[in-house]
């Protein structure tokens, strides 16, 4: 039996399965997929049938499209862009809930953890640009909200919808925020990159943040060794490179059904790309979130916080022009059809140097050193 041809790994039907028949694991590219133990199973055909990617979801049309930004500047140095999900986290904590998102794991795996406590919301905060494996935090979740906790869950939109295929419906006290995403590459690959900047920096790398805001908001990295902090533009690194054009996701990414308008989550978050151009006065080299408010509960959990926030009113026809993942997937380049069997023949160092080499771009490679408010006016001017 096939559950679906273009599985996206979100653990639904291995914990929906009444014999335990559904496992998974890494596939050759490093992405993991379902498996049916064909000797457990009844054909029962709950998976097939629960799968989202089988029957596409029913989404909400936003009801409210906003550029935002949290007021506590300490906490929002430390967020991708503008730290709606930190703020709306840090609420629910307060009120005895439950937070859930992707943090960094051991051996630089990407996962989905629960946090209940707000000292360790900060391994939630910035973006990974790798799949995370959501585990079993579908059932353990389940728990939490049978016995009344409020319960946070982010993700990418098929996570979400994984989500509530598995709860089977809808819990007043679960609150979602699904990810503007373009696609999520190999957890493979991802640890292939790190093992290639511990040998290019000669040292173990101690951490890594893909939205280092050292510079302002914007695509940069940081990562540190015991003995070295490196930043650098994404369009000057080989792993962030191929990442931003679309050379590198899992191959449902690119024929993706959640890359609409209409959503999945509660309330949906990004970067607002394209500020400067839509709302001049409301571009803040700090950052700024897009956010889409799509449900009744999502427009009371940011009513409930919006004293938190700076806000500026917009709409979604301003929103998609910088932000094309709102309404189509990613193109699928011709690089995909090598990169991951390349992946496994070739050292490291041919990977990154050869295979994913990247060109050198001078005003890029500039822009490192210019002010913030010449960035600003180059941003405008393009």
């Amino acid at each position: 039996m096939i559950i679906t041809d273009f599985c996206t790994g979100c653990r639904a039907c291995e914990q929906l399965c009444p014999t335990h028949c559904i496992y998974v694991e890494p596939d050759e590219e490093g992405f993991i997929v379902a498996k049916i133990d064909e000797n457990a199973c009844v054909e029962c055909g709950v998976c097939v049938k629960r799968c989202p990617q089988n029957n596409p979801p029913e989404k909400n049309v936003p009801i409210r499209v906003v550029g935002i930004r949290y007021k506590d500047n300490d906490v929002l140095k430390e967020s991708a862009s503008g730290g709606v999900f930190i703020a709306l986290a840090s609420r629910v904590l307060d009120e005895g809930g439950i937070a859930v998102g992707a943090a960094y794991l051991d051996d630089w795996k990407v996962g989905h953890i629960i946090v209940n406590d707000k000292a360790f919301l900060y391994k939630l905060q910035s973006s990974k640009y790798v799949q995370s494996d959501t585990f079993r935090t579908f059932s353990e979740v389940k728990e939490y909200l049978v016995k009344g906790r409020k319960v946070l869950y982010s993700g990418t939109p098929c996570q979400i919808e994984g989500l509530y295929s598995y709860l089977r419906k809808d819990y007043d006290n679960l609150f979602t925020i699904d990810l503007i995403c373009h696609g999520v590459p190999s957890p493979k690959l991802f640890q292939k990159y790190i093992k290639w900047l511990e040998t290019k920096n000669r040292g173990v790398i101690l951490y890594y943040n893909f939205r280092d805001k050292s510079s302002g908001w914007g695509l940069g990295y940081k990562t540190k060794t015991k003995t070295k902090i490196i930043t650098k533009s994404a369009a000057l690194d080989p792993y962030y490179y191929h990442f931003l054009k679309g050379d590198i996701y899992r191959e449902c990414c690119y024929r993706c059904n959640y890359c609409t308008r209409d959503r999945v989550g509660d309330i949906t978050i990004g970067d607002y790309w394209g500020i400067e151009k839509e709302h001049p006065e409301f571009y803040s080299t700090k950052g700024v979130s897009l956010a889409l408010i799509n449900t009744p509960k999502g427009m009371n959990a940011l009513s409930d916080a919006e004293e938190l926030f700076y806000i500026q009113e917009s709409t979604f026809e301003r929103a998609v022009k910088a932000n094309h993942n709102l309404s189509r997937p990613t193109e699928r380049s011709s690089m995909r059809d090598t990169i991951y069997l390349r992946m496994n023949e070739l050292t490291v160092e041919e990977l990154f140097e050869k295979e994913l080499k990247y060109p050198f771009n001078l005003m890029t490679a500039l822009k490192g050193i210019f002010p913030v408010w010449l960035k600003l006016l180059l941003k405008k001017m393009k």
